[in-house]
């Protein structure tokens, strides 16, 4: 099930970039939350559109400017609503399955002991919401940046063990260290029910598959046997799609599963 995220089709509206994927052959579709607002896009046009291609849907929660246990908070409370206001999109154009980001540290890893418990608090709040809403809240790791809490196996396990309510992971390869075994954290990552896939050099994540020094060619049989979205990841606000084309002529590699 490969599926590509709307952020590559930036310039264009969600439900016009859910018919350039079906033209382009994907079976599915990641919508950001801010992709859809950017553009004021209706969401029943967006189902509608999915509907008419045959396209199944995913959606990633907003998560720019966004941190569900700041110090400020303000800012804690209003990523919440942000979250949330997402999972009613999720479901407003039928995709279970809404990725989000967790939160941070404000100023430095000293304050970690402060910030787990509220992040713990926070996602209870979110999951709690997505059941409710029959939608299935999925944590996705992050790259180990000093503020980042949640950034092995271990970080997002333990994690999802200590909440109330029932979640599931994203596996985002361009977040997992070069100088790591990809193929260990992979198998080591409880609870997948989605993977993001893009290349990164030591200086830039999310660049074109097959033009960064992620090795590839190791993971992607592996990513496979999970039988869960794969999705091509990356950002693009150019009109011509340069970015999504240089995705697919990896992806017509004759060493790559078919779409």
């Amino acid at each position: 099930m490969l599926y590509v995220s709307s952020t590559l089709m930036w310039k264009y509206p969600v439900e016009a970039a859910i018919l350039i994927a079906r033209q382009y052959g994907f079976s599915g579709m990641e919508v950001w939350a801010e992709h859809v607002w950017f553009h004021q896009s209706n969401p029943q046009e967006i189902l509608d559109a999915a509907k008419r291609s045959g396209l199944k849907l995913t959606l990633h929660a907003a998560s720019w400017d966004l941190n569900m246990c700041s110090l400020n908070q303000g800012i804690r409370k209003q990523s919440i609503l942000e979250i949330k206001r997402s999972l009613s999109l999720a479901r407003e154009i039928g995709a279970k399955s809404v990725t989000v980001h967790p939160g941070r540290v404000t100023l430095s890893a000293k304050n970690r002991g402060w910030h787990e418990p509220i992040l713990t608090e926070s996602l209870n709040e979110l999951a709690q919401e997505a059941c409710r809403l029959g939608r299935v809240l999925s944590i996705e790791h992050i790259e180990p940046l000093p503020k980042e809490m949640i950034v092995t196996p271990a970080d997002l396990n333990r994690l999802r063990a200590s909440l109330d309510y029932p979640t599931s992971a994203t596996f985002d390869i361009a977040h997992v260290p070069l100088t790591s075994s990809l193929t260990q954290f992979f198998q080591e990552l409880g609870g997948i029910d989605k993977i993001h896939v893009s290349d990164a050099t030591a200086t830039k994540l999310h660049v074109p598959l097959g033009t960064g020094e992620i090795d590839l060619p190791g993971i992607w049989p592996l990513l496979w046997e999970k039988h869960c979205p794969v999705v091509v990841e990356g950002f693009d606000d150019s009109r011509d799609l340069s970015m999504l084309k240089q995705n697919l002529l990896f992806l017509q590699h004759p060493d790559c599963v078919s779409m």
